[in-house]
């Protein structure tokens, strides 16, 4: 067959081969892609029942749309010859990597998680995998799960080609019902991963012999030995065991299930930079203080002073405290502590309220357990209005004292007040952090700051907040580039003064991220992460990172570690593109719950829709954001695929240019711009806006390659240059990061 080309499949060479075909490596020369094809053999296809089975692995197969499932491309028939046409997977057997030994337990759970949620789509539509086992399951180079062969699949509702009594599958991975010849459901695929994870963790079988009647007895009789390994905590332990319960009623009922038991021990599974996380930590949130008499001129205390505290306490390892950006809604507002704590998700509240007379500051401040209704601690505190700087080390040592947390020197060190030399200059400062993050509120943020730092040019956090400030104003327009310079520069300069100033590291980051600069800002993150593995803003951030660079899995990872620790934060909404790109569009419409009434959520929510081919949920997204005001660039993105789904192809184009217009600095808002004008088979303006993109830094090649509103402009060759070239650049950073990724 080598050097054969049937049809307009060109054959490279063989890559495998079962009991149900010989697998070859195969060019598409009208798409221009690898490809694997998979032949009947000569001797099956003369049986009709065979043949069957081989037609209902490829119909099965292509139901499923997954990234942990290959990808079925066609079924293709040629005089006596009949084959299917899948995704070419460039990587290695999950049994040669057990053959290599042990597999570490993090990575062992990560690739069960992935083969979890491959097999939960299966199921989803009523289809049984019925022969996992570590030769059918494919590992990338880059750690993506892929399952094979769906070739033993039964269909919930279609033909039963399985003879009673007789068993398909592998034996040391069958079911004991399996085994027996039993009806089977999808309890078989969870015990065929109980298998598979035992055989990760121990590179043993759980059951063995040697033939298949004494594998087969085992099976129905014994028990798998007891894995020893102090590296593995218990509770992964109990999942393989319920998962190789010999009586089906007693496993999993339903995949999902051993998912989510599977995601919530990785998260205390052992990382680079998580392992220090203590079991039991305490959440806190610092809520505004009130101010005891409404006035103007000092009403920007009572979210400057929590600010300050926040920012103090936000070093510790041992207390999750809610950052800024979570607490700022409660600003000059009648709070309700109970309420406001249950919706940060948090157990303690420091709240109070203040009075400014002539000089002096005098506060009244309270800690209370939300659970017990107890108050820990309470105390009036007065200090000197020029002073007023420390009462963030004084409030931050009580609440510190009153949990009885343990800090280490090096964390006391950091939560120490970086002191301004000028009083007037603080007072800008806390002025200006007070105003919200809108176009008027940045502008007159920045006039404060600027005032500030020309009485005081050494205090750290005025550049901090001058760099935010700029760079919310960078987003869009004729001088993004200029304001992106200046956040840039005043970050650098808040790191010069305070070198492990977290939001700063963050933030810096994130700007690196939105232009390129991806190894700058993997080490900025991972160097805050080393200083505080606790700060949920910091995971999200990497997150982001990975997610611009097309480390999907590792994207979800970050994001849900940073959801575990405050689940409620409305800045990790766009979260929901991670999600997207891996495909979990049901989920995503039925539990994405960050900021519903975002403009940036809703556009994805409908997008989503409109993938899933739901056209109708889709509008109705859209249409919510079309009646925000002030809103433009949503506006034309909404407008934009309302007009498409209508049929008004211009309108939808002249919205999508309207939105590349902008200029928008965001790498990532220029490939959304691009991928619509490839939904359009806009292919010219498509090249535009990717190669902007792509040069801007924005390489999330997985996320291009499953991207099916690139489909209809695939063949271009202006496209395919743009996506050899972002995958080479994807390729790169994942050789010059490879141990950290």
């Amino acid at each position: 067959m080598i050097g054969k080309t049937i049809l307009h499949y060109e054959i490279l060479e063989q890559i495998g081969e079962g009991g149900m075909g010989v697998v070859y490596k195969a060019e598409d020369t009208k798409l221009k892609r690898e490809v694997a094809i998979k032949f009947l053999p000569r001797f099956i296809s003369i049986n009709k029942a065979e043949r069957k089975r081989f037609e209902i692995e490829a119909q099965a197969a292509a139901l499923l749309n997954h990234p942990n499932i290959a990808t079925i491309y066609a079924i293709e028939e040629t005089e006596d010859e009949m084959f299917i046409v899948m995704e070419f997977i460039d990587g290695k057997e999950l049994k040669d990597k057990i053959n290599s030994g042990p597999i570490p337990v993090d990575e062992a759970i990560n690739i069960a998680t992935q083969i979890a949620e491959g097999l939960e789509a299966a199921h989803k539509k009523g289809i049984i995998h019925r022969d996992i086992k570590s030769s059918n399951i494919m590992i990338t180079k880059d750690g993506k799960v892929k399952i094979m062969d769906f070739g033993l699949a039964k269909i919930k509702g279609g033909t039963e080609l399985t003879k009673i009594g007789t068993t398909l599958g592998t034996t040391a991975y069958m079911s004991p019902e399996q085994t027996k010849g039993e009806e089977v459901d999808s309890r078989t695929d969870i015990w065929a991963l109980g298998v598979l994870m035992y055989q990760m963790l121990t590179n043993e079988l759980p059951f063995k012999g040697e033939y298949d009647q004494a594998i087969i007895y085992s099976i129905l009789n014994e028990e798998p030995q007891t894995i020893k390994n102090n590296d593995i905590q218990p509770s992964i332990l109990k999942v393989v065991k319920k998962a190789l319960e010999k009586k089906c009623e007693k496993r999993y009922g339903q995949i999902t299930e051993l998912i989510e038991e599977l995601k919530s021990k990785d998260k205390s599974v052992n990382k680079t930079i998580n392992k220090d996380i203590p079991k039991e930590i305490k959440k806190l949130a610092v809520l505004p203080f009130s101010n005891l008499v409404n006035d103007s001129q000092t009403n920007f205390l009572g979210f400057a002073l929590a600010d300050q505290i926040i920012g103090a306490m936000a070093y510790s390892k041992n207390v999750l405290v809610r950052p800024s950006s979570s607490i700022r809604k409660y600003q000059n507002e009648l709070i309700d502590i109970q309420k406001a704590g249950s919706e940060l998700n948090v157990n303690y509240v420091l709240a109070g309220n203040y009075l400014k007379e002539s000089d002096t500051i005098r506060l009244n401040i309270e800690l209370v357990e939300l659970e017990s209704e107890e108050m820990i601690w309470r105390e009036p505190i007065q200090i000197k209005y020029n002073n007023v700087f420390e009462l963030q080390d004084i409030v931050s040592q009580k609440v510190v004292n009153a949990l009885k947390i343990q800090f280490s020197d090096e964390e006391r060190e950091r939560m120490k007040s970086d002191t301004p030399q000028n009083p007037v200059a603080y007072e800008f400062y806390l002025r200006a952090i007070s105003f919200p993050f809108t176009i008027e509120g940045n502008k007159i943020a920045l006039e404060m700051l600027n005032r500030s730092i020309s009485l005081d040019p050494y205090y750290a956090l005025a550049y901090l907040e001058l760099g935010s400030r700029n760079n919310q104003l960078s987003q869009v327009g004729d001088s993004t580039s200029q304001a992106h310079k200046k956040a840039e520069d005043a970050l650098l300069k808040a790191l010069s003064l305070k070198n492990d100033l977290l939001p700063a590291l963050a933030n810096l980051a994130l700007i690196y991220t939105d232009v390129g600069r991806h190894k700058e800002a993997h080490a900025l993150l991972i160097r805050a992460l080393k200083i505080n593995p606790n700060d949920s803003w910091l995971h999200f951030s990497l997150s982001y990172h990975y997610r611009y660079t097309g480390f999907l899995e590792e994207s979800e990872k970050e994001i849900e570690t940073a959801l575990s620790i405050d689940p409620n934060n409305h800045r990790f909404r766009s979260s929901i593109v991670t999600y997207m790109f891996l495909g979990k569009y049901d989920e995503i419409l039925e539990s994405f719950n960050l900021a519903l009434e975002s403009p940036f959520t809703l556009n994805y929510l409908g997008e989503v829709a409109f993938r899933k081919g739901d056209k109708k949920l889709a509008i109705e997204y859209f249409e919510k954001v079309l009646k925000i005001k002030n809103e433009i660039s949503e506006f034309y993105f909404a407008s934009s695929l309302i007009q498409f789904i209508n049929g008004n192809i211009k309108n939808a184009a002249d919205f999508n240019l309207k939105r590349e217009l902008e200029n928008p600095a965001d790498s990532e808002i220029l490939y959304e711009i691009a991928r619509i004008y490839g939904l359009f088979e806009m292919s010219e303006d498509c090249c535009r806006a990717l190669k902007k993109s792509i040069d801007m830094g924005y390489i999330s090649y997985p996320s291009m390659q499953r991207d099916s509103f690139l489909d209809p402009v695939r063949n271009d060759k202006g496209i395919q240059d743009l996506l050899a070239l972002a995958k080479m650049k994807h390729e790169e950073l994942k050789k010059e990061l490879l141990t950290t990724y």
